[in-house]
């Protein structure tokens, strides 16, 4: 019972301390910038739902980790201290989530409205009480999104949206492009492994029904209005907008209302509950797991004194993003890919899956484009990721990569080697497919793995290494390239990344010798 207090003297107080700044902090900082003053008109997925899941890792590895420390586990002492930094980031998470959501719905409020030309006094307002109010379906707009989900893509996504202009009682608008609109959404998922005729047929028939619910739909069913705040559904009833009226549009000019069924007293439901009740449950697990692991009287003293930890696979990790040494200019690319990943999510661009539009306007790859003169275009879908997972699963392909082709070329032969082997499979790619957007930094990487098979024809590597460098490379290939036959994924890229990477790597490595030879 000691040990066990002692264990939590040390690290309780932190936990809590974690949990009590980051839930009230971000709160009171959504509050100040976004709701109360407006300073930043930040995507409310970016409030509701990737800030929560992001945000808890932060303050648990500054803090929570180093107390950890003092934890003795029988086994794998960064396993168990990465169990209880689990434990808190569900509890964290779960808490920032609901949270969130339940200062969205508590801050809004209802604005009783007698038509809808009062609106523009309240901008302000999230929800609007309209007992009259007319629709003019004949002038409707639409647009599809189209977006690819799950950890290899293998589920694509319809999202329509449409758009009516709302107009007072059953009058007509006098207004050429109507300012206010009543938007509908429609969805639907479907396999992204199936083939493109099928997709074809999937999509032509989600979008007869959408037109037939549109038909049947009945607008004055509803609650009250909700004002569209910035968002990707409100990304996609402008396109809609922008697709009726011809022209493009800004986002402020006109005002976007989707019906709410639910009763608007009934808006916060159980959230408050909730995020006590996340706290008490997640409190309380990790009190319970608590128990089992030892305690270090030793490590708290050396914690208490300021003295560095031992080595840090995470610290590590970090580390690898600054180019030194032999991992230099492995260091830069991974820098850029994630550079060019943080400024697309910040722009408000979705982390998880960017839709071909999006992409497109970011630098992707398409033949169409490259064909009409945009030829930077092969470079810069180098760059360019489709999502939180596309972009890890490439880091992760890349460090291993460099970790062999880097000391065996140096710098400047490894930049090159990149750069060459990413072109080839951009290339590769607009020959192969015509209608098909690419992005990514597969068929760069890929030519870091044909650049290593190549070398082990030659005297680049020990010779009692090769066998083990073939099998883990040949394995890595062959799973990509069989995950590239379900779909989804560019294959063509990778195969021309990989030729070219073999090819390449042979000669640059024969040149690099006859250079260091002639000296």
């Amino acid at each position: 019972m000691k040990t066990y207090l002692k264990k939590l003297k040390h690290i309780l107080p932190v936990f809590l301390g974690i949990i009590f700044i980051s839930v009230v902090g971000l709160a009171l900082l959504r509050w100040i910038l976004s709701i109360q003053f407006s300073v930043l008109n930040i995507r409310e997925e970016i409030w509701g739902m990737w800030i929560p899941l992001i945000f808890p890792w932060i303050p648990i590895t500054l803090w929570l980790r180093q107390r950890l420390r003092v934890l003795v586990f029988k086994k794998d002492r960064e396993k168990g201290s990465l169990f209880f930094q689990f434990i808190a980031w569900l509890t964290l998470t779960a808490m920032l989530l609901i949270s969130q959501e339940y200062l969205t719905t508590a801050t809004g409020k209802l604005q009783a409205i007698t038509n809808i030309d009062q609106i523009n006094k309240y901008k302000k307002a999230r929800y609007y009480s309209l007992q009259k109010f007319s629709v003019q379906p004949s002038f409707r707009g639409g647009f599809t999104d189209v977006r690819t989900s799950g950890k290899y893509n293998e589920h694509l996504d319809f999202t329509t949206y449409f758009v009516v202009p709302i107009i007072n009682d059953s009058l007509e608008t006098t207004e050429a492009i109507p300012k206010n609109w009543y938007g509908i959404k429609f969805g639907r998922q479907i396999s992204n492994r199936i083939s493109d005729d099928k997709k074809e047929e999937a999509y032509e028939t989600f979008r007869k029904e959408c037109l037939e619910k549109l038909k049947q739909y009945r607008y004055h069913d509803l609650d009250h209005f909700e004002r569209a705040p910035t968002s990707d559904d409100r990304v996609g009833f402008l396109k809609a907008i922008e697709a009726r009226i011809k022209q493009p549009v800004a986002g402020d000019d006109f005002i976007l209302l989707t019906p709410v069924q639910r009763s608007y007293e009934k808006r916060n439901g159980h959230k408050l509950a909730w995020i006590f009740g996340a706290f008490a449950i997640g409190l309380s697990f990790f009190l319970f797991a608590l128990i089992w692991p030892g305690y270090s009287e030793k490590e708290r003293k050396r914690f208490l004194s300021g003295k560095k930890p031992r080595p840090d696979d995470l610290v590590d990790m970090f580390r690898y993003l600054i180019p030194a040494g032999g991992h230099f200019a492995t260091s830069i690319i991974l820098d850029i890919n994630i550079l060019v990943y943080l400024l697309m999510f910040f722009s408000g661009i979705n982390p998880v899956s960017a839709n071909g539009y999006e992409l497109l306007q970011w630098g992707a790859n398409r033949r169409a484009e490259v064909l009409g003169g945009e030829w930077w275009r092969l470079f810069t879908s180098m760059f360019v990721h489709g999502g939180f997972m596309h972009l890890f699963l490439n880091i992760y392909g890349l460090v291993l990569g460099g970790m062999f082709v880097e000391p065996a070329f140096g710098r400047n032969g490894y930049f090159i080697l990149y750069v060459l082997s990413g072109l080839s499979g951009s290339l590769a790619s607009i020959w192969w497919y015509h209608n098909t957007i690419s992005v990514g930094a597969s068929g760069a990487i890929f030519g870091l793995y044909g650049a290593i098979l190549g070398l082990l024809l030659t005297n680049a590597f020990p010779k009692e290494h090769k066998r083990g460098i073939f099998i883990m490379i040949s394995i890595y290939v062959a799973i990509n390239l069989l995950l590239g036959l379900t779909g989804g994924i560019d294959n063509a890229a990778h195969i021309g990344g990989l030729i070219s990477g073999a090819l390449c790597g042979i000669l640059i490595y024969k040149f690099s010798l006859k250079s260091n030879c002639d000296v």
